[in-house]
């Protein structure tokens, strides 16, 4: 039996508490994906995957259930110290071909802007890379832009990025990107 998504969908939290899995929750929490269990997968959208909303993705994921995603995480207990963690995507408008997910973890002093311009080089450079070698996704990234054609090639790209300053009292703050993978049955 293959698992092959047929929805995907983006979001973000953050969380503060003095345990760092307690904080890790509250993130879950804040991103709406807090009664899942979930999987760390890599980064493929298989061809035709849907994007959909976190509220429609929700009502197709009961609590418990196993849920595969792509995760992005940080986490600091350093008063004041910035961290990002985020996700890109670049996805081609061709429906029988598949697209990439990049994350970026572990960032620390990195602002929302830095690491969605990353995360989004890199879904272009994955995507591209794939039919030309080499290619460099800062040659054609320009920032808002959600539409591209490039060797023919026209795709859609986003992101999700969230970033905190860690919390007072050395408290644990722990920051989230996620991409849910939902499976439903394929005619």
């Amino acid at each position: 039996m293959a698992l092959i998504p047929t929805h995907f969908f983006l979001t973000k939290g953050k969380g503060v508490h003095e345990k760092d899995l307690r904080a890790f929750e509250e993130a879950l929490r804040d991103a709406g994906v807090h009664t899942c269990n979930l999987i760390k997968t890599s980064s493929i959208i298989p061809p035709g995957c849907k994007r959909i909303t976190v509220e429609q993705g929700m009502k197709m994921i009961s609590p418990g259930q196993i849920t595969f995603a792509v995760i992005a995480q940080s986490q600091t207990n350093e008063p004041g110290q910035l961290v990002a963690a985020g996700i890109g995507m670049a996805q081609p408008k061709d429906k029988s071909m598949h697209g990439y997910m990049t994350e970026v973890e572990e960032a620390i002093g990195r602002t929302d802007e830095d690491v969605e311009q990353d995360v989004i080089e890199m879904a272009i450079e994955n995507l591209i890379g794939e039919h030309k070698p080499g290619f460099d996704g800062d040659s054609v990234f320009r920032k808002g832009k959600k539409n591209y054609s490039v060797n023919g090639l026209d795709f859609a790209v986003d992101s999700v990025v969230q970033s905190a300053r860690g919390a007072e009292k050395n408290q644990y703050t722990v920051v989230v990107a996620i991409a849910v993978l939902i499976y439903e049955d394929r005619p």
